[in-house]
C-alpha cells in the first residue's frame, strides 16, 4: 500500500492549540496509510514527540524576517525533495506563500486551515483581505476549527468543520495524594481556592482581566492562588501589574509546562477570559479532567461537552458575576459521562483523525 506522505505547516512545535491538536491527531493516524511531516517556525517541547512519531521537522525563520520570496523557495525546495502528496497549512489567512510554492511545486492536494475568528495585530483590512483572498484562491480544500474561524477567513466560500480533538488516552487521573504533592510543590496551602489560566502572554488571551479578578478576590479576602501557565511577550508587563496590584503572593507564573493535564486537575476553576478563540482546545482538556471552566461568551459553542462544566460570561459585564462564578461550588461528574459526551459529539483525536485524512484523497 502507498503512503501518503502530508506536509503539515504549524506556528510552533511548543505547547499550543494548534500544536496540541495535530499532535494528538498525528498520534491516531494510520501510520501504514499517511505519514506527516512539518514546517515551523519555533522549536518546542512537541520537537521530540514528533521526531519520536518518525516525523521530519523543517525549521524556518519568520516570513517577515527571510522575506517571501525565500520562504517560497525553500518550501518549494522541501516539496519536491520529498514528493509530498498534500499540503496543510495551519496559518489561515498567513498561507498565501505557503499555497502558491504548493502549487508551482505540483501539489494538486493544497488545503488551508483557519484556527482563528480574528486577525488581532492586523489594522490594514485592505491587506487582510488581500492576504486572505489569495491564501483562499490557492487552496483547494478549506477547513476550519469553528464555524467562526471559518467565517472568518473564507467569507461566503463553503469550508468544512473540523474541530479541534482530545487524545482521551493521555488523561490520567490524579489521587489525592498526587495532587496533595503537586499543590505543595506550588506553594499551594490546604484552603487556598485554586484557580488557573493555560495561554500565551499576548493582548487576545486578556491577562489585565485575571489580574483584576485576583484583586477582587484579595479584597474579599478569599485564600486563592491563581496559576498562570504559559509565556509570551507581555509577560514582563503583567508582572508588572501582578505588583501594581499587590498580588505577587497570590500568583504564580509557571511558564511553559508538560503537566498540563496535571495541572488542569489541581484547579478548582479554569479561566479563559480571551477576547477570541479559533476553538480553545484547553478547554476539553479541561472538561475532560472534570475542571469546571468559566470563559468569555466570544469562544465558539463547538468545544462545549454540555455536561455542565463551561459557564459564558460576558467580558463587558459585572466582574461580580465572574467572582460568583468561581466561588460556586460544582459536582463532581463521574468522567465515562465526560467520555462519553466527547466520543458522542465527535471530538475525539481518533475519529478527527479519520476526518482529516480524508481530506487528502
Amino acid at each position: 500500500m502507498t503512503v501518503k506522505k502530508i506536509l503539515h505547516i504549524i506556528p510552533t512545535t511548543d505547547f499550543g492549540g494548534i500544536t496540541t491538536m495535530i499532535v494528538d491527531t498525528w498520534m491516531n493516524v494510520n501510520k501504514s496509510s499517511y505519514h506527516f511531516d512539518f514546517v515551523s517556525f519555533n522549536k518546542g517541547t512537541y520537537h521530540d514527540i514528533l521526531l519520536q512519531q518518525g516525523s521530519k521537522i523543517f525549521y524556518e525563520t519568520y516570513i517577515t524576517e527571510q522575506g517571501p520570496l525565500s520562504y517560497m523557495r525553500n518550501v518549494y525546495r522541501i516539496i519536491k525533495h520529498y514528493q509530498y502528496d498534500a499540503v496543510h497549512d495551519h496559518t489561515g489567512y498567513r498561507a498565501v506563500f505557503t499555497m502558491l510554492a504548493a502549487r508551482l511545486a505540483g501539489v494538486s492536494c493544497r488545503v488551508l486551515h483557519s484556527h482563528t475568528n480574528v486577525a488581532e495585530e492586523w489594522n490594514n483590512k485592505a491587506l487582510l483581505a488581500l492576504l486572505k483572498r489569495l491564501s483562499v484562491g490557492n487552496a483547494t480544500r478549506l477547513v476550519a476549527c469553528s464555524q467562526k474561524a471559518g467565517e472568518f477567513c473564507f467569507d461566503k466560500r463553503s469550508y468544512e468543520v473540523v474541530a479541534n480533538p482530545i487524545d482521551m488516552q493521555k488523561i490520567e487521573h490524579l489521587s489525592p495524594e498526587e495532587k496533595k504533592s503537586l499543590a505543595e510543590g506550588l506553594g499551594i496551602q490546604d484552603g487556598d481556592l485554586i484557580i488557573g489560566h493555560i495561554g500565551r502572554f499576548a493582548p487576545v488571551k486578556n491577562h489585565p482581566f485575571l489580574i483584576e479578578l485576583a484583586a477582587t478576590l484579595k479584597q474579599e479576602g478569599i485564600p486563592f492562588k491563581l496559576l498562570l501557565i504559559g509565556d509570551g511577550p507581555l509577560e514582563q508587563e503583567i508582572r508588572l501589574l501582578v505588583k501594581q496590584r499587590k498580588v505577587e503572593s497570590y500568583v504564580r507564573f509557571l511558564g511553559p509546562r508538560a503537566d498540563i493535564i496535571k495541572l488542569l486537575q489541581l484547579m478548582d476553576k479554569f479561566i479563559l477570559p480571551s477576547h477570541f478563540e479559533g476553538f480553545g482546545i484547553v478547554l476539553l482538556e479541561a472538561q475532560i479532567c472534570g475542571t469546571p471552566a468559566i470563559v468569555s461568551s466570544t469562544l465558539p459553542k463547538e468545544v462545549d461537552l454540555n455536561v455542565g462544566l463551561l459557564q459564558y460570561l460576558d467580558l463587558q459585564g459585572e466582574i461580580d458575576h465572574w467572582l460568583r462564578a468561581i466561588l460556586e461550588n460544582n459536582v463532581k461528574l463521574d468522567p465515562q459521562i465526560i467520555r462519553k459526551s466527547l466520543k458522542n459529539k465527535g471530538l475525539d483525536a481518533e475519529e478527527i483523525a479519520t476526518r482529516l485524512c480524508a481530506l487528502y484523497t
